[in-house]
């Protein structure tokens, strides 16, 4: 009996609605899958590549951080020699305030490329005014 009530009541329900607004929801039934569909891939999509993003990010935070490390590192054991010329000193100095000034924290107005780009052409200009060969070991893994 509750199948025959049920009936009754799908029946009010489609007798009362507009033929038109019948075929509209069949005509446009695609295109209300294909929204939603759409915006299911969406959140995936965003959600899977917020998590590569920050995978990607980490990994390339780290070998840029060793590569200033290492800069770092070989003209600390230079900067306080006694037989520096005033032009090297300036020249580690200055490589090691770039490297100091450096963002540690994420800023959108940064420019890390450029930064990294700028240090390490002053390194290599320091490693010519020292005369040392100061290749980063790594360089022919950077990726960036």
């Amino acid at each position: 009996m509750s199948t025959i009530e049920t009936r009754s009541e799908s029946e009010k329900t489609a007798s009362n609605r507009d033929i038109n607004d019948i075929f509209d929801d069949i005509a446009l039934s695609e295109e209300r899958i294909n929204e939603e569909s759409y915006q299911k891939g969406l959140t995936d999509g965003q959600s899977i590549g917020n998590t590569d993003g920050y995978h990607l990010g980490y990994h390339r935070g780290a070998e840029l951080g060793a590569e200033l490390g290492y800069y770092y590192g070989v003209l600390q054991s230079y900067a306080n020699r006694e037989q520096n010329t005033e032009r090297q000193q300036k020249s580690i100095d200055l490589v090691l305030n770039l490297i100091g000034e450096f963002p540690r924290t994420n800023d959108e107005e940064a420019d890390i490329l450029r930064l990294a780009d700028t240090i390490r052409a002053q390194y290599r200009k320091t490693c010519a005014i020292l005369k040392i060969n100061g290749k980063y070991p790594e360089s022919d893994q950077l990726s960036f």
